[in-house]
C-alpha cells in the first residue's frame, strides 16, 4: 500500500498544473482512501489462502465461497495498486503539480477506482454466503478496465505502470507458490499448471523488458512500445492471480483475446416487411414505449430519417448475439434491479459487458455499462445520422429526448 497522498494545493501548484494541462486529484485521493479497506481484506484472503494450504485443500476441489473470495480480493488489490502507483508516480516526478495529474493519468486511475468497491462487495458477500455464484453475474476471468489513450504516454505514467506491476508480481509470485503445495495430484492437473507457469513467464518477460526499455531514459517514440509491454504484464497477472483462485477457470481460459460479436444467420435485415421497428428499444420497457403516441411518432420518423438501416440494424444484431452468447447482459443496480431505458429514442436498453467483446466497432471490456443510441435529431440541422455505442456509468434520470428539433423534454 502506498501512502503518499496530496495536500490542499498552493497558488504556485494550481498555477504549475494548469501550465501543463494537468487536472485535479483531489477525488481520486478521496476514492483512494476509501479504497484502502482493499488492504485488509487483503489481509483476510491470504490469511485464508495459507490456512486452506496449510489443511491441504486443493482448490480444484475446496470450499468454491473461499475461492471466489480469493478472487474478487485479488481484483480490489490489482485494481487499487494500479491507482495508487500512477498517482504516487506522478506526484513524484514533479512536485511541484502534487495533486493535478496528466489527463490521462486521471482517467486510468478512475477507472480502477471505480471498480475497486465491487470486488470488495463481491469478496465479502462470497465471504458471509459459500452459495453465493458470481460467475453466474459475470464472465469469469474479469478483464482490466480499458486503458486510457495518450500520445505519447507520459513517462511518468509509465514508472507508475511499472511500480504497479512490481508490486503485483510480488503477490501472484507468493499466490502462485502457496497454490502449488495444495495440488498433491499434480500429474491430474499438469496441463492447467503448465498453462499457469506459462502465464506467469509470460508476465514477467513483459515487465522486464519493460523495465529495460524504461532504465534507458527512452525517447517519446519509445513510449508506446513500453506502454504495450506494461499492459500486458498487468492484464496477464490480473488473470493470473483469478486463475490461482479459481483453478477451474483454466480449462475454459481463452487468454487475452477479444472477439467480435457475429449476428445470426437470422439477423433482421434492412427491409420495412420484414423488420420490427421497436427493435432497437428496451425489450423489457417496449410495451411502455409502444403506448406513449409521441415515442410512436419518434421512431418512425427516425426510421424515415436513417440513410442506412442496414448498418444500424447490423449493429443491433451484433448485441443481440452477444446477449445470447452470454457476452453482454442486462446492467442493473445494487439491489439487482435492471435500469431503466436508455433516455434517448429509440430508448434502448442498458448493458454490462460479461466478457471482452467487439460491438459497433468499440471495444468492451467486462463490467462495462453500455448503451446503443441511434439518432437523427441532428439531421434535419444538417448534421449526420448517429449510431454510437455509448460506454459510461449510467445513472437514473426523468428527462426523455425524443429527437424532435425541439430537444429535451421531461418525462
Amino acid at each position: 500500500m502506498t501512502t503518499q497522498g496530496a495536500g490542499k494545493p498552493t497558488l504556485m501548484t494550481r498555477m504549475a498544473a494548469a501550465f501543463k494541462g494537468e487536472v485535479p486529484a483531489d477525488e481520486l485521493e478521496a476514492y483512494r482512501r476509501a479504497g484502502g479497506l482493499v488492504y485488509a481484506e487483503l489481509e483476510h484472503a491470504e490469511i485464508l489462502r495459507r490456512q486452506l494450504a496449510q489443511d491441504g485443500v486443493n482448490l480444484w476441489y475446496g470450499p468454491q465461497g473461499a475461492a471466489r473470495q480469493l478472487l474478487c480480493t485479488w481484483n480490489a488489490f490489482v485494481l487499487q495498486t494500479i491507482g495508487e502507483h500512477l498517482l504516487d508516480a506522478d506526484y513524484a516526478a514533479d512536485p511541484r503539480t502534487t495533486g493535478y495529474v496528466p489527463q490521462v493519468t486521471g482517467r486510468q486511475v478512475a477507472a480502477c477506482f471505480d471498480q475497486v468497491e465491487g470486488w470488495v462487495s463481491y469478496a465479502r458477500q462470497a465471504a458471509g454466503n459459500p452459495g453465493y455464484l458470481l460467475e453466474r453475474e459475470l464472465q469469469l476471468p474479469a478483464d482490466l478496465p480499458a486503458w486510457a489513450e495518450a500520445d505519447p504516454c507520459p513517462l511518468p505514467h509509465l514508472q507508475g505502470m511499472l511500480a504497479a506491476s512490481r508490486a503485483i508480481r510480488g503477490h501472484a509470485e507468493v499466490a502462485f507458490g502457496v497454490f502449488e503445495q495444495t495440488v498433491v495430484d499434480g500429474d491430474w492437473h499438469k496441463v492447467d499448471l503448465q498453462r499457469l507457469r506459462q502465464l506467469a513467464a509470460e508476465a514477467a518477460t513483459s515487465a522486464d523488458y519493460a523495465e529495460g526499455l524504461l532504465d534507458t531514459d527512452p525517447q517519446q517514440r519509445m513510449h508506446e512500445a513500453i506502454e504495450q509491454r506494461l499492459q500486458r504484464a498487468l492484464e496477464i497477472y490480473y488473470h493470473l492471480g483469478q486463475l490461482i483462485a479459481m483453478p477451474q477457470l483454466i480449462a475454459g481460459y481463452r487468454g487475452l483475446a477479444v472477439r467480435p460479436a457475429v449476428p445470426s444467420a437470422t439477423a433482421p435485415v434492412a427491409n420495412p416487411r420484414y423488420f420490427d421497428q421497436w427493435c432497437l428499444t428496451d425489450p423489457q420497457k417496449r410495451d411502455v414505449w409502444q403506448a406513449n403516441p409521441r415515442a410512436r411518432q419518434a421512431i418512425k420518423e427516425m426510421w424515415e430519417y436513417d440513410p442506412d438501416p442496414a448498418a444500424t440494424l447490423r449493429i443491433q444484431a451484433e448485441i443481440d448475439a452477444a446477449f445470447k452468447d452470454g457476452s453482454v447482459t442486462y446492467a442493473t443496480d445494487a439491489d439487482r434491479k435492471p435500469f431503466g431505458s436508455y433516455y434517448c429514442c429509440p430508448w434502448g436498453a442498458i448493458y454490462l459487458a460479461r466478457r471482452p467483446v467487439i460491438i459497433g466497432g468499440t471495444t468492451l471490456r467486462a463490467m462495462q455499462q453500455f448503451t446503443y443510441e441511434v439518432s437523427a435529431e441532428d439531421v434535419p440541422k444538417g448534421g449526420k445520422f448517429k449510431r454510437e455505442i455509448i460506454v459510461a456509468n449510467f445513472r437514473p434520470t426523468r428527462e426523455i429526448n425524443y429527437c424532435d428539433p425541439d430537444g429535451l423534454h421531461g418525462g
